[in-house]
This record gives C-alpha cells, structure tokens and sequence, in this order.
C-alpha cells in the first residue's frame, strides 16, 4: 500500500494508506491485536518521498472494546544522511466518528529528527476530515501547534474487489510556503497502484505498486 503517515481509524499506518491509520491506547483487556507486513516500490509520507527505492514494513496494533487503542510500526527509510529507519509509537481514542491521537515520528539512527504529533479526525460518511499538528520536535524554532496538517481523505468500491481512493492533504507551515499533496489509488485484493504528487518545486508525480497483508493474534 502507498503510505501516507495521517490519522483515521482505517488502517494502522501499513501500506496503501489513503486511508492511513492512526490507532489508540488501550485500558482493558477486551479487544483485539492485530498485524501488518508490506512492501512498496516508494515509500511516501505527505507526497514525500522517504527513501531511494522500496520500503518494507510492519506494525503491531492493539485496540479495545472501549475505543482506546496502541500501536507501533517500522519501516526502512534513506535520507542520505545515514538514518536507516522510521521507528513509531501512537495512540489515542475514538468516540462515535470522532477520532483524536497521538504519535511519535523516531529515527534511532539519525541526528535530531525525532517528532510528535497530536491530531483530530472525523468521519462523515465516506468522507475522513482532519487536521494534525506539531506537539514537539527535537530541532530549534518550533512550538506546539506549529505546521498544522489537514487531510480529507475519501474511497468507495467501484465492483467487486476493486476500490478506490482519494486523497488531498495541505501543509501550512509556520516558516516556510504552504504545500498541497494529492493521490488516487486502487486497491485489488493485497497489491494496490497510485499516483502521488504535490505542489512542491521540485515535485514529479510517484507511480506506486505496493503489496500489503495482514492478521490477528
């Protein structure tokens, strides 16, 4: 799946994310853990690309009954710089389509990367609505608030085993031009292909072929 690291209640980070999940912290037992392993040709988050080449990942979530849920997922990324990989916690709740979180961006091996993030998120039928923002950053001249992030994300399935998504997202940086990332996608079976791209300068469309699969325990 093409990853778009965002916040619903869909799919847990894994790969393909237009719908990208973003999970919650659990207080009772009750409640499931599930799994997710998958490759993908580019590994992207908000229309930017986070390697050279393929990725692969996976993710453990554990989610109760009461809405609350935790998770954690890695993935191999390449920013020319020695950091080898992307390593996150999150968590957060969901009440009725109302969904609010938190999540850790780490990167053991690079040098002051490390982010956080709190988000809201709502369903309105098939329509995902929200907005994330910073709440910390190991780099100077940010606070809490900064770079908030908006999404809408959308799909529906077009016949039997095929789907579709939609995404456009828009960053509105405090010191910096504001970028608009957007995609399509079409999921068939575990193998899913999209199209990527932003408003950025510098920014070529990503033609994306990515397998995904996952279970429970």
């Amino acid at each position: 799946m093409i990853i778009f690291k965002k916040f619903n209640k869909y799919v847990k980070k894994g790969f393909f994310a237009v719908f990208l999940g973003f999970a919650t912290v659990g207080t009772t037992f009750a409640g499931s853990l599930d799994w997710n392993v998958g490759v993908t040709s580019q590994y992207l988050w908000r229309g930017m690309s986070q390697g050279s080449g393929a990725a692969t990942s996976g993710g453990l979530d554990y989610t109760a009954d009461n809405g609350f849920s935790i998770g954690t997922w890695v993935s191999n990324v390449d920013f020319g710089d020695g950091t080898s990989y992307e390593l996150d916690g999150y968590f957060g709740y969901s009440f009725g389509p109302v969904s609010v979180g938190y999540i850790y961006y780490a990167y053991p091996d690079g040098d002051d990367l490390d982010f956080s993030e709190v988000s809201i998120s709502a369903e309105l039928g098939a329509v995902t609505l929200g907005v994330a923002v910073l709440a910390d950053a190991d780099w100077e001249g940010t606070s809490f608030g900064d770079d908030p992030y908006f999404f809408l994300d959308t799909g529906f399935s077009l016949t039997e085993g095929l789907d579709l998504g939609l995404h456009i997202g828009h960053y509105d940086y405090e010191m910096g031009d504001a970028e608009t990332d957007y995609g399509i996608s079409l999921a068939i079976g575990d193998f899913s292909f999209g199209i990527i791209d932003s408003s950025r300068d510098d920014s070529d469309p990503y033609f994306i072929v990515s397998y995904g699969f996952s279970g429970s325990l």
